[in-house]
């Protein structure tokens, strides 16, 4: 055996070491999730903590060095956190797949994993209503502006206990696309639980207003009270009532001050508010 040779021999069984360390984590890891959820109540709902895993991916990748991308550091994490999540609970996913070939299957299971069971609905009323029903634990639908995405965020209005909130946006790492190239996929994760504030977030408001109020306007007077509109992503209108989706930069809650001042000091204008969730703002490569 020649001196190449028998360093390459050392630095495979190096390797093998290093794969062995990490099947121990990776074994470890699950036992301690086992142990998390045997600590839990029988009825404490979905084991999903959208910003809880939100908040794993930005540490790791915060003190990520050398040459292994990040891409593929989160595409890891993600299968283990999608795997561990079904060991603690039953859990299961609904997808809007408006036309063949859209891309939401591949967006879907490139988040939750390939062990997740997966149905897939052609429009996003069917997810939501699978979400509210408790027959799937998750919904992924498409981004209202985009196609199979219009309306379900009416749906999410109503104050009652059962409805699902925004929890979630994918993909949690945007990367750059290339020129010539069309935008990258997106879309909203649904689940019956309210999204948690991870310090770094976005939050979705429904504003109903008098009739004829422009975006912009809608914008201005958002502004006046300290809600900073990153964009106000659909507008529906029925007669008298008109609604609009207000994408909002930060955790807002259903409480917060600013909203009750958008409500009174524009009265004239804004006749309520309603936050239908929020999100972990996605992560640039």
């Amino acid at each position: 055996m020649t001196d190449d040779s028998a360093s390459l021999d050392q630095l495979r069984r190096q390797i093998d070491a290093i794969d062995d360390r990490l099947h121990d984590l990776v074994m470890e890891r699950t036992a301690l999730v086992g142990r998390i959820a045997a600590a839990k109540a029988p009825g404490d709902g979905i084991a999903l903590r959208p910003g809880r895993e939100a908040q794993i991916l930005r540490r790791l990748l915060d003190r990520h060095r050398g040459a292994f991308p990040r891409p593929a550091l989160v595409r890891i994490w993600r299968e283990i956190m999608g795997a561990l999540v079904g060991l603690q609970r039953p859990f299961s996913v609904a997808v809007a797949q408006p036309e063949r070939g859209a891309g939401y299957i591949e967006l879907t299971r490139d988040h939750f994993g390939v062990v997740t069971p997966l149905t897939v609905h052609p429009a996003s009323g069917p997810v939501v209503r699978d979400v509210a029903n408790g027959r799937v634990s998750v919904g992924v639908v498409p981004p209202p502006q985009a196609p199979g995405g219009a309306d379900w965020w009416l749906a999410l209005v109503p104050d009652v206990d059962n409805m699902p909130r925004v929890v979630g946006h994918l993909p949690m790492l945007l990367q750059e696309t290339p020129p010539g190239h069309p935008d990258p996929l997106h879309a909203f994760v649904l689940a019956r639980r309210e999204p948690e504030d991870t310090g770094h977030d976005r939050t979705l408001v429904v504003v109903e207003t008098v009739p004829d109020v422009s975006r912009d306007r809608l914008r201005s007077l958002q502004s006046g009270v300290g809600l900073d509109c990153l964009s106000v992503l659909a507008s529906h209108h029925d007669g008298a009532t008109w609604l609009h989706l207000s994408e909002i930069r930060g955790f807002v809650a259903q409480n917060d001050a600013r909203l009750i001042a958008l409500s009174v000091g524009y009265a004239d204008t804004i006749r309520k508010t309603r936050v239908i969730g929020g999100y972990a703002e996605p992560m640039p490569v």
